[in-house]
């Protein structure tokens, strides 16, 4: 097949910081492979997470609840028209994205098709390669963050006593459940590392949950950065760590892409589409129903009940055998 002489093409996904992570593989391999292809990226999240890798030429920002037929949607979409793209690769096809395409007057469009059978990592890949025939795999996901903001970060650490480990104990109040492990067990993971390692236990997370994580700082030597830092700052402070320990979440997959050692908790959702894509340790609850990959558990009495039993099922024991194994492999 024939590769299209495309010269400035968008990608679009709006959403999960996790989703746009997975994407990194998709628009590598396009501008491997395309070295004079021009990439705009357009996403509803912090851009600085993305304007510093040299693939991409330009990062867009919108409001993820933009109103399709609003003033502001009808002026953003006449600054995209004006790039004059040759294509949008569609990795977050809605109405309204697909009306923005629209009114940008972008005529060829490449819409995402979901595949549970698969990685999202691979199934963004495959959209990307319908625009662009002659991509390849590239080998791994790959995130650029600005120097200055890691040698930031490093210094704010750099005294801390290793191993640095960070717990992204956060998302409780999240609308999907069986993600979040109990605010208990993550002190009792936490005072078993400082009994056996005695380094420092970094806790990250967000306004929402600053009065539930509060109770983490009570292990020993722990350093609280929740609500401190912006997503880019967040991102530093991961690739300064010795081991990030999360649910499915936005930073798991940031780690992953920084090529850190990583440790994932996980219930409801289905790894094989949602976990880490490489590099890293996952720990699947032993619930017979997991994975369910439902919002709502069918085990959970009440609406307001935090945390779902395949999350519980997951034992400290467990988490402290796969903590020895990523530490014990040194650095990578």
């Amino acid at each position: 097949m024939t590769n299209p002489n495309y010269k400035k093409i968008l990608i679009i996904r709006i959403g999960a910081i996790g989703d746009v992570v997975h994407t990194s593989m998709a628009y590598h391999a396009i501008k491997e492979a395309n070295p004079d292809t021009e990439i705009h990226y357009l996403t509803t999240i912090d851009k600085r997470l993305l304007e510093n890798d040299s693939a991409i030429s330009k990062v867009w920002n919108i409001n993820y609840k933009f109103k399709p037929f609003s003033k502001g949607t009808f002026e953003f979409a006449k600054l995209l028209k004006n790039e004059n793209f040759d294509a949008v690769i569609n990795l977050q096809p809605s109405f309204k994205t697909r009306f923005l395409c629209f009114l940008a007057g972008i005529k060829k469009q490449y819409t995402y098709k979901k595949n549970n059978k698969i990685h999202a990592v691979s199934n963004y890949w495959q959209t990307a390669k319908e625009a662009f025939p002659n991509i390849k795999i590239y080998p791994k996901l790959n995130i650029t963050l600005a120097e200055n903001v890691c040698e930031q970060m490093k210094k704010k650490v750099e005294n801390y006593p290793h191993p640095l480990i960070i717990f992204n104990a956060g998302n409780i109040f999240a609308k999907r459940q069986g993600r979040t492990y109990p605010i208990e067990k993550w002190i009792e993971l936490g005072n078993k590392i400082q009994q056996k390692y005695n380094g420092t236990i970094i806790i990250t997370g967000v306004k929402e949950d600053e009065n539930m994580l509060k109770a983490l700082e009570s292990i020993p030597n722990s350093i609280s950065f929740v609500d401190k830092l912006t997503l880019e700052e967040n991102s530093a402070l991961i690739k300064n760590c010795d081991l990030l320990i999360s649910g499915d979440s936005g930073p798991l997959h940031i780690a992953n892409a920084l090529g850190r050692k990583t440790i994932g908790l996980f219930g409801s959702m289905p790894t094989k589409r949602t976990g880490t894509y490489s590099n890293g340790e996952i720990i699947i609850s032993k619930k017979k129903c997991v994975p369910c990959n439902k919002r709502r558990c069918k085990y959970l009495r009440f609406s307001n009940d935090l945390y779902a039993p395949c999350m519980k099922m997951i034992t400290t024991d467990e988490i402290m055998e796969r903590i020895s194994l990523q530490l014990a492999q040194g650095e990578k």
